[in-house]
């Protein structure tokens, strides 16, 4: 009788657990993840100001156009004003499986982007770059560094 109340008692708490293992749907990529707050240039003046914001995030896959063990790293104007041109760069290092990499993000300046193979685990990455602000000289930003999990 002992050993009948148990199988019960254990088929009771393995049921729900069991049914949401087998019934679970694909899993999904987590939200962009920003690097840490939005990057200040300062110094470069435009339109009467004299610093510009730019923020990055990663996204990792499965997501569409991102497939599992890739990010895709994008850069944006944080707040105006925009700045005329710029080259962000994102340097990575997978803390799993040791693959690292330099990349440029791409596209039609100021919405940066660039897909890259990481491999599944942890990941930890900085941007870094520098902005044109028109008229002025081209200055550097400071760097910002995030960790994603992909």
């Amino acid at each position: 009788m002992r050993a009948l109340r148990t199988t019960r008692m254990i088929l009771t708490l393995a049921a729900p657990a069991a049914a949401a293992v087998l019934l679970a749907g694909p899993a999904t990529a987590l939200p962009p993840h920003p690097f840490g707050l939005p990057v200040l240039t300062i110094g470069c003046p435009n339109q009467g100001s004299l610093m510009s914001l730019t923020a990055a995030t990663g996204q990792s896959g499965p997501e569409p156009g991102i497939a599992p063990g890739e990010i895709r790293f994008q850069s944006f104007p944080a707040a105006p004003p925009i700045p005329a041109a710029g080259q962000v760069t994102v340097a990575w290092l997978n803390t799993t499986t040791g693959q690292s990499g330099i990349v440029n993000l791409e596209g039609a300046y100021p919405y940066l982007s660039k897909t890259v193979r990481t491999g599944h685990g942890e990941v930890i990455a900085t941007a870094f770059g520098s902005i044109n602000l028109g008229s002025a000289p081209i200055c550097s930003n400071s760097p910002s560094t995030g960790t994603f999990i992909v």
